[in-house]
């Protein structure tokens, strides 16, 4: 895939705070927040302490999600530890789900459909979203770009030639023994 665009770690930082201020400025104030782990856990991480420093009181954690089995290629999403946050949830609960891209809407989609049965109110949050590949008929309530590219998140390797994690980051690179 030729069109990767690669982000550095500062710079997804500074969009989960951006986020993180437009959830705020929207006046949504969430009693949970669940970042879906991996993707999501940094994100969630930044808007969860944006919003704490900014005085909002809200139960935190991460929900592991699993759809992606190489790059642009899926599966159905598998969603696991969901239960010990369905127990913290019930009418009326404001769930805020963080992600770090809106694709498919695959994954997202089947955890609105574990929450539903909660019959909380649930918001969507990701910093990017790909509108052309969004198949779930619905997109997140907040995000921060739209985008086309494959964006190459700052942890992640799998997928990746030596050549592009050297393009990449070169020290990474060279930590490898490549």
């Amino acid at each position: 895939m030729d069109d990767k665009v690669y982000l550095d770690s500062n710079g997804v930082t500074r969009d989960s705070f951006a986020l993180a201020r437009k959830i705020y400025d929207s006046g949504f104030r969430p009693d949970v927040v669940i970042a879906l782990w991996r993707g999501g856990t940094p994100v969630g991480i930044a808007v969860h302490e944006f919003l704490h420093y900014k005085g909002v009181e809200c139960y935190h954690t991460a929900v592991k999600t699993c759809a992606y089995t190489g790059i642009g290629q899926c599966r159905e999403p598998v969603i696991e530890n969901m239960d010990y946050v369905l127990d913290r949830i019930g009418p009326g609960t404001k769930v805020l789900v963080v992600d770090d891209i809106f694709d498919s809407g695959a994954t997202i989609r089947a955890v609105r459909e574990r929450l539903g049965r909660t019959r909380a109110e649930i918001r969507v949050a990701t910093l990017y979203f790909k509108p052309r590949r969004n198949t779930a008929g619905s997109g997140p309530d907040f995000f921060l770009r739209e985008v086309d590219s494959w964006l190459v998140f700052p942890h992640e390797l799998m997928g990746l030639t030596p050549e592009e994690i050297r393009r990449k980051d070169p020290e990474i690179h060279a930590l490898l023994g490549l």
